[in-house]
């Protein structure tokens, strides 16, 4: 049994209602994640279910497209990979892609399961919601085994929304990620629009492409590999299973 799991991005076949379509993917990857692609048809509009915090959690990842998000408070326009995360059931939000838009806004859904650390630290401590940020936005960082001109940037920050985190790896090729093991994050790698490079887990190697989204299990080596005319870009979301460790038990 393959240790990975791939969505690919070019077997999705979309069929819409009133401009909108939702095609889950992944299913079982992960006990406590549903992950699904939603796709808006320019000038339609989504209004999608709402969780209390001892329900669920949920994450969009905006990949591509142009148009707005409208909550009670605020107006946030969509012009880059965007990430938005909801005020839980506090107040209703609705995506619309703009209906001038030349494409689709492809939108990465993950809805998460609360366990008792999620539940602890959502009550505790969290993120200012809504929270929502364009990569532009996203703070830079850099780690040791990676190559000199990766980008790399924190969208969602560690132990700030339970056990979820999220960030984006940017890079021309040829370059690396190295190798390295994450003792208890699951992770899913969304790529963007223009990626294409060779990811390896383990002693399994996969070359993916924008559109595709992984899913690997906690303890896994992996890294990857950019060749000349290739490009890093993708962004991570992270669940660490049983919570950080010395935090919130």
């Amino acid at each position: 049994m393959a240790l990975v799991k791939i969505s690919k991005g070019a077997d999705i076949r979309h069929e819409y209602t009133d401009g909108v379509s939702r095609v889950p993917v992944l299913e079982g990857a992960y006990k406590d994640v549903a992950v699904e692609r939603i796709s808006l048809q320019p000038g339609a509009e989504l209004s999608p279910a709402l969780y209390s915090k001892t329900e669920h959690n949920q994450v969009f990842l905006i990949t591509a497209g142009k148009g707005y998000i409208v909550t009670p408070r605020r107006v946030f326009n969509i012009t880059e990979v965007s990430v938005f995360v909801p005020d839980f059931d506090k107040e209703q939000f609705t995506f619309h892609c703009a209906a001038d838009a030349k494409e689709c806004m492809e939108i990465v859904h993950f809805v998460t399961e609360l366990n008792d650390y999620d539940k602890t630290c959502l009550k505790e401590a969290h993120l200012t919601l809504p929270r929502f940020r364009g990569v532009s936005q996203a703070w830079h960082y850099k780690e040791d085994f990676t190559g000199a001109d990766i980008q790399q940037m924190m969208m969602i920050e560690h132990r700030n929304l339970g056990r979820l985190s999220m960030g984006a790896n940017f890079g021309t090729g040829p370059n690396y990620i190295g190798q390295h093991i994450h003792n208890e994050l699951e992770q899913w790698y969304i790529m963007l629009p223009g990626a294409s490079f060779t990811y390896t887990a383990e002693d399994e190697k996969i070359h993916v492409e924008g559109g595709d989204i992984t899913f690997t299990p906690h303890g896994s080596h992996h890294g990857s590999e950019c060749a000349e005319g290739e490009r890093f870009a993708y962004v991570w979301f992270e669940l660490c299973e049983n919570g950080y460790p010395g935090e919130i038990k």
